[in-house]
């Protein structure tokens, strides 16, 4: 007799709600923002911003209401062994990554690496010196190459990790928690937050998946973990401060992007404008991606033949077919020209990207086939215990969290291939026609 339990309203749409307050938060930062009031159509960016998220919003109650079975079933085959495996495959790529990505920006010693995590400024400088030295010497590390293709296997272990945690192994445990550290590590030697950013995020998509499939804690057990998860995010935001300080020093910044001048705030008179600087830069991480949006929203359109979409993509077809690159025909590119807002400095939302190929309008309608998407996606995950699932889920929330910022999943060459494996990977289920899905 197959054991069901019910997938209650409230599990399903939860997630689109925790989406609508951050988008909230982070509109509202920018639009009382200094910048915001001397932009010329921030009335038009409000009224965008709101129908494409009120989009997304309805496209997910669309996806949700239209589900027809919103049972989790329990007696599917076990897909412990399996998850074992892409555990154990998954945090073998964490530390080739981290180890290759330390050597390749110049690591040769322990003391090295912590002195650079501890100056994120010089590291960040630094990071771009090694870009620009392989462009002039036309240099490919043939490993990281091979790594992006493997991407899929990254982006699926941390979740993985979390949702199987207790029924691991304990040195399956250390051996997990040692390849997140040294991956987490090699971001901090170059002084970017992104990959910190991603398992972090991995990590929200496993607790949250773990929590609504049925699993009970203990109240004391809970209390511990959001204590933990709090304290951890407290902890983050610091060393956020701390790294926007620190390139502050390194770059010589005077005035923070969205409030200017803050050398007479009470921050400033507190703990000095360095490290004003560096909170006010912080608070605005994820908010001045509007007013990029802004100046994007003053050029007319322009198809961009699929670049806009994903830069990743072109990124390829200029690398084998050669050409003219298309991304000087999308918005952030052509707005750079026309405004100075840097495309490859400053974000302008993920919406211009989109737009670039299927114009604003067409970006409200996207963005209903998103959350569509994002509903049903999160409820298969949790019925069918759904491990392709589960890595769609990642990418979905890492494009939805930077939604604000950039065309995230698609502007790295690893979401692209991360998205192509996983629908390769359906294809070929479907093919299989097996009694069960991975």
């Amino acid at each position: 007799m197959v054991d069901k339990k019910y997938l209650s309203y409230d599990v399903r749409m939860k997630p689109i709600k925790y989406f609508m307050l951050y988008y909230i938060l982070t509109f509202l930062i920018f639009i009382t923002s200094d910048l915001a009031a001397t932009l010329p159509n921030t009335i038009t960016v409000i009224v965008f911003v709101s129908f494409s998220y009120i989009s997304l919003y309805f496209g997910y109650w669309f996806g949700v209401k239209t589900k027809g079975n919103n049972y989790i079933i329990k007696d599917q085959v076990d897909k412990k062994k399996l998850a074992n495996i892409l555990i154990l495959i998954g945090a073998a790529y964490y530390i080739v990554w981290g180890v290759n990505q330390m050597i390749d920006f110049g690591a040769n010693s322990i003391g090295n690496v912590v002195a650079n995590i501890m100056n994120p400024g010089e590291s960040y400088k630094n990071k771009f010196d090694v870009f620009e030295s392989r462009v002039l010497n036309s240099s490919v590390n043939r490993l990281t190459q091979i790594l992006i293709l493997l991407s899929f296997f990254g982006s699926v272990f941390v979740i993985l990790f979390v949702v199987y945690w207790n029924k691991l192994k304990l040195k399956t445990k250390l051996f997990g928690l040692f390849a997140i550290v040294i991956y987490l590590a090699s971001f901090l030697y170059i002084g970017t937050q992104k990959g910190i950013g991603d398992v972090i995020i991995y990590i929200m998509v496993g607790f949250s998946l773990f929590l609504a499939s049925g699993n009970k804690l203990k109240r004391a057990t809970r209390i511990k973990i959001y204590s933990f998860i709090f304290a951890f995010i407290f902890i983050l935001f610091i060393y956020m401060i701390f790294t926007q300080s620190s390139r502050v020093s390194e770059f010589g910044q005077q005035t923070t992007l969205l409030y200017g001048d803050v050398s007479n705030s009470l921050m400033a008179s507190i703990f000095g404008e360095q490290s004003a600087i560096g909170f006010y830069n912080a608070i605005s991480y994820p908010s001045h991606g509007y007013a990029g949006l802004a100046y994007n929203m003053t050029q007319d359109f322009q198809f961009s033949y699929g670049a806009g979409l994903s830069p990743a993509f072109e990124s390829y077809r200029l690398q084998f077919f050669g050409g003219t690159s298309n991304l000087d025909l999308t918005y952030p590119f052509r707005t750079e020209v026309a405004t100075g807002w840097p495309a490859g400095m400053y974000w302008a939302t993920a919406f211009p990207w989109f737009a670039s190929d299927l114009s604003y309008f067409g970006v409200i309608l996207f963005m209903f086939f998103i959350g569509f998407l994002f509903a049903r996606t999160w409820i298969r995950a949790i019925t069918h215990v759904d491990i392709l699932s589960y890595a769609l889920l990642g990418q979905l929330f890492i494009l939805l969290l930077y939604l604000p910022a950039n065309n995230q999943i698609f502007m790295q060459r690893q979401g692209l291939w991360v998205i192509l494996t996983l629908l390769l990977a359906a294809l070929f289920r479907e093919l299989m026609k097996k009694k069960y899905y991975v």
